[in-house]
């Protein structure tokens, strides 16, 4: 399903009961529709949801970012999983969220492999939109999968 498909879904679902989405739930929405695209191997959507500022401490912009996750977890012909666990979302400005994820991925091939990371991300709303404007990561053990 796309993940713009995804997004609307749950924003629609907050209005039909008559709420509006608060920044958590809008940001929440990102990250669902960000897993989405990497596991369906949808590089451009996944690059939509990155801001066209994007960069970071490992010398990739937007574009640079969406080929390193196309090549890294979009690789649906090794039969990767992806499984994302949201830690935390706060909001240091109005319009700026920081958000910490556990990030496994699950490789089925000769033999079962898998890869955890530790990812922070800031959004920003750009727009009214809230796409990834800056991102780290490092190995982290299985249990923060958890």
């Amino acid at each position: 399903m796309n993940a713009r498909i995804i997004g609307a879904l749950v924003l629609l679902a907050c209005l039909g009961c008559g709420a509006t989405p608060t920044p958590e739930q809008e940001v929440r929405t990102v990250l669902a529709a960000l897993e989405a695209a990497a596991e369906g191997g949808r590089a451009g959507d996944f690059a939509e949801l990155v801001s066209a500022s994007y960069e970071d401490s490992y010398g990739h912009d937007r574009e640079k970012l969406r080929a390193f996750v196309a090549f890294h977890v979009m690789q649906s012909g090794r039969g990767r999983e992806l499984i994302v666990r949201v830690r935390d979302v706060s909001f240091p400005e109005p319009e700026r969220a920081a958000v910490t994820l556990a990030v496994g991925l699950a490789g089925a091939g000769s033999r079962l492999s898998a890869e955890v990371y530790a990812v922070d991300l800031d959004l920003a709303c750009e727009d009214d939109a809230w796409r990834v404007a800056w991102a780290q990561w490092h190995a982290a053990p299985a249990t923060d999968l958890l």
